[in-house]
């Protein structure tokens, strides 16, 4: 930057010098215009290519663009047209000639001041104050180099015209000296031939006086040979002899000058061409610097497009400052509102553990005392099994002491015959009737063997037989005997065990109803948890409502990083408008001439430079925020593998508490590891939440349905229990039923208990969405201290700006310096110039007293030489001072090319991490996917469990209807009874043959066995299983039908089928 700024300066004072020195160079000719100004003079028609300049210059000044300062050139063809036109108007002005060269020389000294004045003004007219002013200079300076070139080119068109004249008028000389060499050769002419010959001559020389004028005047004015000839000639007689040798010495005066002449026209020639050479280099380098002007004038307009942009970005960068400001505050307003509800929050959620723990305590207790419970009840299961094989063991003891007794009860009837006869219809009658109703229970003996394998219909026909033959013994052991007191005995005995075994039934029965009493509190307790479990879905709902939020936040993170990536390009683009505004203010100040123009643009530019350093590090700020969300990232990596760890340790210990349940602890282990995978997706899990919330008070709504249903099987096990307090005679029965009973009860316990353990691992999900929000709060708390980091990078940034602001103040404060010691020099130069303006004068003074004593034509050629040299020299300087501002602006190129590869690379660097944070977002993206996924797969799972409790409960319909039709068989059952009852009282009070008893009891029989039948297909046509009817086929089927092997593979085929 200083080198820049000293090379600028340095420029300018090389201007300046220039400036000064062409600015002497023209102030001679200065002197001789104003002494022979006058506008009839210049408006003669031999100087038409300077009088074409002013009213260029007018024409600019009317445009609105600076003066350009008097041309040397117009002033010298100024003084040889006048020279020219007082030499024309007589020779009767040489006093007046005299009498001017005083004034002129006082008035050149009086025009320097005003001249010097003029030229001040107009270099401070061509310094604007302003950067917008810079195109124009640029444009200015393109027609100022145009007006050079025009110049140049007329004025050698003008040498080329004269070179041609004075040509031509050497001609006309050397064509006049061979005529008066020729003419006088006869010396003894007459006076009249004499007179007439000097007439002729003096008309020749009147008429050669006109191409030779200029010529003639070429010498010095003193030389006035026309007055003193005229007086001569009309005062004294002429004189040949005297006359001769004046003309010869005039011809040889002629022929020297004529030599001179010669000399200076191949001087002149040789000027011309060098002057045609260096006018081709000059229009060369006038291509040259139109192309550049033309590229300057392109980049102004390009500067000017920047500046506007820059204001537009100016005034985005504060819309934008507004908009993070706002957004800061509404972070701000999120934190504390996120912090409330964390609070909130986490309260609630310390009170849900608390009730969580207390209720896992309840259901721990209550599951040890459930499993108590059943151990009690498969340990009286076993006494029960036990007691209906003592039962069994009795009953056919009992059976055979049956049979015993009516055989004896055959020979008390045939005693009873012969004894009394009186009784014999009675003892006929009754003896068919007893071994009709003896004969039943063997039957129904072999059907219970034939029944075990199906446990129904044969046992309830036994007992029921046996009942009939208890009362037959009843009816018949009627009359007082012995045997018939020890049979009554006997039977009373069979009652107190019957009475023995309902009281163990009661007792049973009231067990279940203690059973049906912790089911009851069982629901209580589940009704409760429902209470905890809405308490718990409000929290979660909180809990969305905050990752709503959040989710808010993250999607104006995008947002806000767009804007940060535009900022950036525009950044870019406004660095790039910077340098090349800096480019500009140096060529800009090498233009300039006074150090207070400079010192308000470099004002400017560093006051540019401060705000665009300013946005500058308001961007970076607003990157350095951006950052922070990477590693908020990575934090919730972080957490999501400590996560894990625990998730694996809680998974471990639940191994080691359910060692029983392996397979169902492998499919929770399983849930726990993809929920823990899935806890970076805590949006769309918490949303889930709320479904599983509402499936497990699904489960809960079929867990209490079951119950339901699991009464109503109670209550309709107490009303058969009921119905077997009045039917104790089918006692064996009713025991196989409950067994089958039991058996359902046991299934709908493991029903119960596979329904506790989905409750505990909907409890174990809470824990662990419980975790999941704090694994949130976690997070929050990450968050907190990142905006604390954030603070103090800002608090780091104001220091850097503040640094930065005291080290423009130092880059101020020298370029301050540099502008003094810019004034210092110059006024050196001024000093310089002053007495080179004092020195220049003295040679003028000299000059003009060398051109009085020379001639015209030395003077005009002199003059034209000079002026070609001057000019020369002047468009060699400018030439130097392009191809300065050539390597200038090739050296501020190679700096803004420099800078530009520094951009890129920075821009490149800028893009690497870009990418590599786009790829991290892919990455979390991936694994966002997975967890989408692993959670896709939870859900089928639960699908699939909802699915198998739909098979349960399609189980325990199936149960509960065939519940209804062992009802229905107990119903029949019934009324077979029933109808045996009435077939036993129609065959006591018959009166009739034996013949027609044994035809009834015959019929009733084989009714019996036809309803036995009918239920029996019922149950293979409702049974579903084909393995089931294929056992029914072999057994039950097969023994009452009668079926042979074809017939029994008959129908199994048909089953198959």
């Amino acid at each position: 930057m200083f080198q820049r700024l000293k090379g600028a300066i340095d420029s300018r004072i090389a201007e300046e010098q220039a400036r000064q020195k062409s600015a002497t160079a023209t102030d001679p000719a200065l002197s001789r215009s104003n002494s022979t100004n006058s506008p009839a003079r210049r408006a003669s028609p031999r100087t038409g290519s300077p009088s074409t300049k002013p009213r260029r210059s007018k024409a600019k000044e009317g445009d609105g663009s600076p003066a350009r300062g008097p041309d040397p050139a117009e002033f010298e063809n100024a003084f040889v047209i006048d020279d020219e036109m007082e030499e024309a108007s007589g020779a009767g002005q040489p006093a007046s000639e005299k009498n001017d060269t005083m004034p002129e020389k006082e008035k050149a000294a009086e025009a320097k001041s005003p001249a010097d004045g003029a030229i001040k003004g107009e270099k401070a007219a061509e310094t604007p104050t302003k950067i917008s002013d810079l195109p124009a200079d640029v444009n200015l300076k393109g027609d100022m180099v145009m007006d050079e070139f025009k110049r140049v080119s007329a004025d050698r068109d003008n040498y080329k015209k004269k070179f041609e004249e004075s040509e031509k008028e050497v001609a006309a000389a050397k064509a006049q000296l061979e005529i008066l060499k020729s003419s006088p050769s006869d010396e003894s002419a007459t006076a009249s031939t004499a007179q007439t010959d000097a007439g002729s001559i003096d008309t020749p020389t009147a008429s050669v006086k006109s191409p030779i004028s200029s010529v003639m005047n070429m010498f010095s004015p003193k030389q006035k040979p026309q007055p003193t000839d005229n007086k001569d000639v009309s005062e004294e007689f002429f004189s040949y002899d005297d006359e001769l040798p004046k003309l010869q010495a005039e011809v040889r005066e002629k022929t020297a000058e004529v030599e001179t002449l010669k000399t200076k026209v191949t001087t002149l020639e040789k000027d011309l061409v060098i002057a045609k050479e260096s006018s081709s280099g000059l229009v060369e380098n006038l291509e040259k610097a139109t192309r550049e002007l033309k590229e300057s004038k392109d980049a102004a307009t390009a500067d000017r497009d920047q500046l506007e942009q820059i204001k537009k970005q100016t005034e985005e960068i504060a819309t934008l400052k507004e908009k993070l400001e706002s957004s800061e505050k509404q972070l701000k307003d999120l934190e504390a509102t996120l912090e409330s509800t964390k609070n909130e929050s986490t309260a609630r959620i310390t009170t849900l553990e608390g009730n969580i723990a207390k209720e896992k305590e309840i259901f721990k207790r209550v599951l040890e005392s459930e499993k108590s419970s059943r151990k009690e009840h498969e340990a009286s299961r076993q006494r029960l099994d036990a007691q209906i094989k003592e039962l069994e063991v009795s009953r056919a003891s009992d059976l055979k002491r049956i049979e015993e007794l009516s055989e004896s009860n055959k020979t008390l009837t045939e005693q009873l015959k012969e004894e009394t006869g009186s009784h014999n219809d009675e003892t006929e009658v009754k003896a068919p009737a007893a071994s009709t109703l003896a004969v039943p229970p063997a039957t129904g003996a072999g059907k219970k063997k034939n029944n075990k394998k199906k446990k129904k219909g044969g046992a309830a026909a036994a007992v029921v037989k046996e009942v009939t033959a208890e009362k037959a013994t009843e009816l018949t052991s009627a009359p007082a005997s012995p045997m018939a007191t020890d049979m009554q005995a006997e039977i009373s005995r069979l009652k107190e065990d019957i009475a023995d075994r309902d009281a163990q039934i009661s007792k049973l029965q009231i067990q279940r109803k203690t059973e049906a009493d912790l089911r009851e509190e069982l629901d209580h307790v589940r009704e409760e948890l429902t209470d905890y479990g809405q308490e718990h879905v409000e929290a979660m709902e909180k809990i969305k409502q905050l990752e709503r939020e959040k989710r808010e936040l993250q999607d104006k993170i995008p947002t806000l990083e767009k804007e940060i990536d535009g900022h950036k390009s525009k950044s870019k683009d406004t660095e790039k408008i910077e340098v090349d505004f800096k480019s500009l203010t140096a060529e800009y100040e090498d233009l300039k001439t006074k150090s207070a123009a400079l010192q308000t643009d470099l004002g400017a530019a560093h006051q540019l430079a401060a705000s665009r350093y300013r946005d500058l590090t308001d961007l970076k700020d607003v990157l350095q925020k951006a950052q922070p969300e990477l590693k908020t990232l990575r934090a919730e990596n972080a957490t999501l593998k400590t996560a894990k760890e625990e998730l694996a340790t809680r998974t471990s210990e639940l191994r080691r508490l359910e060692a029983r349940e392996k397979d169902l602890r492998s499919d929770v282990a399983s849930f726990k590891k993809q929920a823990a995978d899935r806890d970076g997706e805590i949006r769309t899990l918490n949303e889930k939440v709320t479904q599983e919330t509402n499936g497990r008070l699904r489960a809960e709504d079929q867990a209490r349905v079951a119950q339901r249903d699991m009464r109503r099987s109670e209550a309709e096990k107490i009303q058969l229990a009921a119905t077997g307090e009045k039917a104790s005679a089918e006692l064996a029965k009713v025991q196989e039923e409950a067994g089958k009973l039991r058996i359902k009860v046991r299934d709908l316990e493991e029903e119960v208990s596979k329904l506790s353990t989905e409750s505990k691992g909907l409890r174990e999900e809470v824990e662990l969405r419980g975790s999941q929000y704090n694994n949130a709060q976690g997070l929050l708390g990450s968050m907190r201290d990142q905006s604390a980091e954030m603070a103090m990078q800002l608090k780091e940034a104001k220091d850097q700006s503040e640094s930065l602001e005291e080290e423009l103040a130092e880059v101020q404060r020298l370029l301050s310096e540099r502008t003094r010691e810019g004034e210092t020099m110059r006024r050196l130069l001024a000093d310089v110039d002053d007495r080179a303006d004092a020195k220049v004068r003295e040679m003028r003074e000299r000059m003009e007293a060398a051109i009085e004593e020379r001639d015209r034509a030395e003077d005009e050629a002199s003059t034209n030489g000079r002026r070609k040299a001057r000019e020369v020299e002047e468009l060699k300087t400018k030439i130097r001072d392009f191809e300065r501002d050539i390597k200038r602006a090739i050296d501020d190129r190679d700096e803004l090319q420099e800078a530009q590869k520094e951009w890129k690379r920075k821009r490149d660097e800028l893009s690497s991490t870009s990418e590599r944070a786009t790829q991290e977002a892919n990455e979390t993206r991936s694994a966002m996917a997975e967890l989408r996924n692993a959670l896709d797969g939870s859900e089928k799972q639960v699908r699939d469990a909802e699915k198998q409790r739909a098979d349960l409960r399609r189980l325990l319909d199936e149960a509960t209807q065939k519940f209804e039709k062992l009802q229905k068989e107990h119903k029949a059952l019934q009324a077979k009874q029933m109808k045996m009852n009435d077939v036993s009282s129609r065959s006591s009070t018959d009166s009739g043959r034996p013949g027609t008893a044994n035809g009834t009891a015959g019929a009733g029989g084989g009714q019996m066995d036809y309803v036995y039948l009918k239920t029996i297909l019922l149950q293979f046509l409702e049974q579903k299983d084909k393995k089931r009817q294929g056992d029914l086929v072999k057994t039950v089927l097969g023994q009452l039908l009668r079926f042979d092997r074809k017939d029994q593979d008959r129908w199994l085929a048909a089953i198959a089928k």
